[in-house]
C-alpha cells in the first residue's frame, strides 16, 4: 500500500514537471510602427527591445519592420519573451554604404555584413546605447501597442 502511494506521488510529480515545460510561449506581445518625420513608414528597420534597467531579467528581443513600417514581437516557445517592465527601444536601419539601399542578403548574413563595415546605420542616433534610448515603454502582460516611433534621418 505504501509503495503504491509513493509511486502515485512520484508519477504526479513527473507529470507536473512534464506539463510545466509544455506551457507554450511566455511573454508579452508588442506591436508598433516606425515612421519618419513626414509620417512615412520606415521599411526594413531593426527594432530592439532591451530592459531599461539592465540589471533586470526582463528578456530582450529584436524584430524588423515590414514595408508599411509595422513590427510585432510575439512570445516564442523557445525564448523567454518580453516580461512586464520598462524597456528601452532602439531603432536602426542598415543600408549598403555604396548604394544606400537596404541590403538584399539573407538575415543570417546581416550581422557579418555589419561587422565587415560594408553597411551603415542611417538611424545611428536611435540605436546609440551610450547616449541612452530615445524611446522607452512600460510593457504590460498581454498585448501592447507602442504606437508610432518617429525617427528623423540625418
Amino acid at each position: 500500500m505504501k509503495r503504491a502511494f509513493l509511486c502515485l506521488v512520484a508519477f504526479a510529480g513527473l507529470a507536473c514537471l512534464a506539463l510545466s515545460g509544455c506551457g507554450g510561449p511566455s511573454g508579452s506581445t508588442v506591436t508598433g510602427v516606425v515612421v519618419d518625420e513626414k509620417g512615412q513608414p520606415v521599411a526594413d528597420a531593426e527594432v530592439t527591445f532591451e530592459p531599461h534597467d539592465r540589471t533586470q531579467q526582463l528578456g530582450a528581443d529584436v524584430t524588423r519592420t515590414d514595408a508599411s513600417g509595422k513590427f510585432e514581437i510575439k512570445p516564442h516557445p523557445k525564448k523567454k519573451g518580453l516580461t512586464p517592465g520598462k524597456f528601452a527601444i532602439y531603432v536602426s536601419k542598415w543600408v549598403d554604404k555604396k548604394t544606400k539601399q537596404a541590403p538584399s542578403i539573407p538575415p543570417e548574413e546581416l550581422e557579418m555584413a555589419k561587422a565587415s563595415g560594408t553597411l551603415a546605420n542611417v538611424l545611428w542616433q536611435y540605436s546609440d546605447r551610450e547616449q541612452g534610448p530615445k524611446f522607452t515603454k512600460e510593457i504590460k502582460p498581454g498585448v501592447n501597442d507602442v504606437g508610432k516611433l518617429e525617427v528623423k534621418f540625418q
